[in-house]
């Protein structure tokens, strides 16, 4: 099936592209195209107008800052991930990276339009959700920072007004997001049907231990079983502890339980089941890298 006719808009600057916005009503951004353009060829997506912001160069960038790193809306995947900032300060989000797709849609898909679109499957999500970067955006009232446990509302659903674009986002740098630990690890576990296939399960965890290995802090998030779960009991059932069997079982088992599997019978229980798994994995990973840094 091919795309619905349509209206290219090309802009060259975010002034721009308010400007277009708030000019047609029926309209999408477009940059890379990895998200929209497969909902335009099933015609689940058809706009009269495309308006296309791939050339507004103040959006590719990624800067680090004393405590954050910065991302542009238009940084593509692979930018981001080989991005020495990122790499060095925020190893979770390259390691999530390095799994999304395939070379190609990592070489072409950008930040913005991911963190827009906010489909429930995605890789991002889990990392965003732990994470909890500042999202930037820009609308004709001026440009507004929302943390990301605010932006994000549910599937496919975000604070964002039909006249405002992502432009980037404030990414904390993992040692300064709990600030008084000893040492700080993190990971991105997936379970897929095959390499570069949408999650299964996406498991992203940060853990942070005390000058005895004890775990002072542990964020864990569960995306693509269902709706994306900040699992808070399994967080709570592992501070405090050495991360033993004990607690990563009853971890686990929380997991199992928040979780919301979007389909039923034995496809729902594997999910669910796997969630359990995955976090486990996930938050031994980041425990043995926390420790590796003390």
């Amino acid at each position: 099936m091919y795309p619905s006719k349509f209206e290219h808009v090309p802009v060259q600057s975010i002034d721009d592209a308010i400007t277009a916005l708030k000019e047609y009503d029926d309209a999408e951004l477009i940059a890379g195209g990895q998200s929209l353009v497969p909902l335009q060829k099933t015609r689940f997506a058809s706009p009269d107008h495309l308006i296309d912001i791939g050339n507004i160069d103040e959006l590719q960038y990624v800067e680090a800052e004393d405590d954050a790193v910065r991302v542009g809306a238009l940084a593509t995947h692979t930018e981001i991930q080989q991005a020495p900032p990122i790499r060095d300060h925020v190893h979770l989000f390259s390691e999530c990276i390095s799994q999304i797709a395939d070379w190609p849609v990592r070489n072409q898909g950008t930040f913005g339009g991911t963190i827009a679109e906010a489909d429930p499957s995605g890789d991002y999500l889990p990392v965003m959700q732990v994470l909890n970067p500042d999202i930037e955006l820009a609308g004709p009232e001026g440009e507004r920072m929302v943390p990301f446990d605010e932006f994000y509302i549910g599937m496919f659903t975000v604070d964002m007004a039909e006249t405002e674009l992502v432009i980037g986002a404030r990414i904390p740098k993992i040692e300064t997001a709990v600030p008084d630990a000893a040492a700080v690890g993190s990971t991105y576990k997936k379970h897929a049907e095959r390499s570069g296939d949408y999650a299964l399960v996406g498991i992203a965890a940060i853990v942070a231990i005390d000058a005895d290995g004890m775990v002072a802090d542990a964020k864990l998030s569960v995306g693509a079983v269902g709706p994306l779960t900040r699992a808070t009991e399994a967080e709570a059932a592992v501070e405090g502890t050495e991360l033993d069997e004990n607690a990563l079982n009853e971890a686990a088992a929380a997991v199992r339980e928040a979780v919301l599997p979007d389909e039923e019978g034995p496809e729902g229980e594997y999910k669910e089941a796997m969630a359990g798994e995955f976090a486990e994995r996930a938050l031994q990973t980041a425990y043995e890298r926390a420790t590796e840094n003390l």
